[in-house]
């Protein structure tokens, strides 16, 4: 998921911003955390720099400008007393699973969980550093770049051998805009043994009316045998924007199940990259995107089978009205030996408005000939048989609409694995389709 392009880096004001945030960001730690992590914060930044702003001239950005986004003047998020809020916000997820507070970057652990904090970790053993990047090295990626040149806290998840977890994880990013518009830069662990099984929800919160930035970036390890369900939920407000990156591996018959649910927010990109490095490991990842007014998701998937005897799924769906914009790109790259791979990869989509725009690209990269792989896209209206049917049958054409779409919608969000937000999402969604008025 490279961004590099054989083109010279665009020195924008924006870009030359970050450069200065950045150095103010260095005098503030003054020299904590150590001289390794230091040094990497420099090198990242040193890429940045070289690299530059992703713009639409690069091919993984081609539909998607972050010009707009980051001309919206975003400043460093800092620390905050979060005391007082820790408690009150984590109440509102406590009937989700076992709540994680992250405020302004900074991780606020519950007592006795398997999450702990990054920055600790990395001030008790600087060895720790090489885990940093393994998955999602910054060489050749602005997006990972930034994130790590602003390195320094977020959440490490760790899950013994043979460890079932019964209990959700809920990860909650809450970003401070009380004071202006702000940019957090969060940076997460999680580590699964052999024969384990984690469900992780990740969601997002802000304070205050001001726009805030999420860039976020998760490196996961999933041991032989074992399951991660990983459930991205984005239902904030427009004034929230995300930039995530999510790089997952999978050992020997490792399992991945991973469902987005992007229905608020104003910018989103999404980069989940999935390599299935032992024989056996199956990942399954679902989509949805409803989006309105000036909306932007994009969903950039990458699936990499780099071993033999994998499969893979994809499933990504968008309803899309107003002049909102949905972005699809979903790579799937078998690598010379990965023999016997079975992937599939669909992208369904509803367009309701002529302002509206859906952007989708399957690329399949396969080195392997004994394998399987198919896609499929499309891009349409809602059915006009079934439409007239439900007509036939008394419903109003805003009833058979909304009807039509919560159904079309619910093959993703049936794929949520926790009853109780599953319940929640679903309800949201008949709202935002005008469902909920039928009863």
């Amino acid at each position: 998921m490279s961004t590099v392009s054989t083109q010279s880096p665009v020195q924008s004001p924006i870009h030359e911003r970050i450069v200065r945030e950045h150095r103010q960001f260095l005098d503030r730690l003054n020299g904590q955390q150590g001289k390794h992590l230091a040094t990497l914060r420099l090198q990242a930044m040193e890429e940045f720099q070289r690299l530059g702003i992703p713009t639409v001239r690069h091919e993984e950005w081609k539909y998607t400008n972050l010009f707009p986004l980051l001309a919206k003047n975003f400043s460093l998020a800092t620390e905050v007393d979060a005391a007082q809020m820790t408690d009150t916000v984590s109440a509102q997820f406590r009937h989700w699973g076992e709540p994680a507070l992250v405020v302004n970057g900074m991780l606020h652990p519950p007592a006795a969980s398997v999450v702990g904090s990054l920055r600790h970790a990395l001030e008790m053993d600087q060895s720790f550093l090489t885990e940093l990047g393994k998955l999602a090295p910054f060489k050749g990626d602005a997006i990972i770049a930034w994130n790590t040149a602003f390195l320094r806290d977020g959440a490490v998840i760790r899950v013994g051998d043979g460890v079932e977890y019964g209990t959700p994880i809920v990860l909650v990013s809450l970003l401070d805009g009380r004071d202006g518009n702000v940019v957090v830069h969060e940076r997460h662990l999680l580590q699964l043994g052999r024969r384990s099984s984690l469900t992780l929800v990740l969601v997002q919160r802000s304070l205050g009316d001001g726009q805030v930035l999420l860039e976020q970036v998760l490196e996961g390890w999933v041991g032989e045998d074992s399951t991660l369900r990983l459930i991205l939920v984005q239902d904030a407000p427009a004034t929230n924007h995300a930039i995530t990156t999510h790089c997952i591996e999978l050992e020997r018959n490792a399992r991945l199940h991973m469902t987005t649910i992007s229905i608020g927010g104003g910018f989103i990109r999404n980069m989940p990259v999935v390599r299935l490095a032992g024989e056996g490991a199956d990942a399954q990842l679902y989509g949805l995107t409803i989006a309105d007014g000036t909306m932007l998701v994009d969903h950039h998937t990458t699936v990499d089978h780099a071993v033999p005897n994998c499969t893979s799924n994809e499933l990504y769906k968008a309803i899309l009205d107003g002049r909102s914009t949905g972005v699809f790109n979903g790579k799937i790259v078998v690598r010379p030996h990965a023999q016997k791979t079975s992937a599939y990869q669909a992208n369904r989509n509803i367009v309701l408005s002529n302002r509206a725009t859906i952007n989708t690209k399957p690329q399949l990269e396969i080195f392997a000939n004994d394998v399987r792989c198919t896609h499929g896209c499309t891009v349409g209206r809602l059915d006009r048989e079934a439409l007239f049917y439900l007509r036939t049958r008394g419903l109003s054409t805003k009833e058979a609409e909304a009807l039509l779409l919560t159904a079309f919608a619910e093959e993703i969000t049936g794929t949520v694995p926790l009853n109780v937000l599953r319940t929640e999402i679903n309800a949201q969604i008949e709202h935002l389709l005008g469902a909920d008025e039928l009863a």
